[in-house]
């Protein structure tokens, strides 16, 4: 099962504007970039660049302060342990940050994560980016992520919430939009709204693996 994560296991649908926020940068540069990448006028890579450059010479210490205080939502952890109970294996794939996202997959206990770069050089942000996950890219993982797990893409499930991962439901067996805007939840073969993330798992149990005596059937 391939998990997003920002929106859809935390209530923060960017780790980007919510950097930007902290450092009192979001109005002169990630709000301008977001809108110029929105409009055609730069491409992904580029509106990742502008971002990071924004925040050169910040400390790690720093960002990972800020990252520090996003929250899961409530029963993300009970979820995701209970899913690992009934021995689904999980992926967390994100256009987000990596400072971010490892963290999370730690925590969650993950099996794999994949998400973009964000460059230090002396414990400096350094204005670089490693772009691995573009916006609307997600898909383009799918193959190494079952790979990774020796399974087929029928044997996949994928939950997110924006439109961003709308091709990665097109890719697996089972899309599963939560607190999702009615376009997604239109393109998704499940939506649910949610206060607490475990109410998927009475949703999702027909989908996963039987257990008997310990072992995933």
């Amino acid at each position: 099962m391939i998990f997003d994560l920002d929106g859809t296991l935390t209530p923060v649908r960017s780790v980007w504007q919510y950097i930007h926020e902290a450092l009192g940068t979001w109005e002169n540069h990630g709000s301008r970039s977001l809108a110029a990448f929105l409009t055609g006028e730069i491409a992904y890579d580029e509106f990742a660049r502008r971002d990071v450059m924004a925040w050169h010479g910040v400390p790690r210490s720093r960002i990972e302060e800020i990252v520090a205080g996003i929250p899961y939502r409530p029963g993300a952890q009970e979820l995701i342990a209970a899913l690992k109970e009934r021995g689904v294996r999980l992926a967390l794939l994100s256009s987000g940050l990596d400072i971010l996202v490892s963290r999370a997959a730690k925590e969650l206990g993950f099996d794999m994560w994949i998400a973009n770069g964000l460059g230090f050089t002396g414990d400096m942000v350094d204005g670089r980016v490693q772009i691995r996950v573009t916006w609307g890219g997600k898909a383009e993982h799918v193959g190494s992520i079952c790979r990774f797990f020796r399974a087929e893409p029928r044997e996949t499930a994928a939950v997110g919430d924006s439109h961003g991962d709308l091709p990665l439901f097109a890719q697996v067996g089972l899309g599963v939009a939560v607190n999702a805007e009615p376009p997604v939840n239109a393109c998704a073969h499940i939506s649910l709204e949610c206060l607490d993330l475990r109410e998927l798992l009475p949703v999702l149990s027909p989908y996963l693996p039987v257990v008997v005596k310990g072992v995933p059937k």
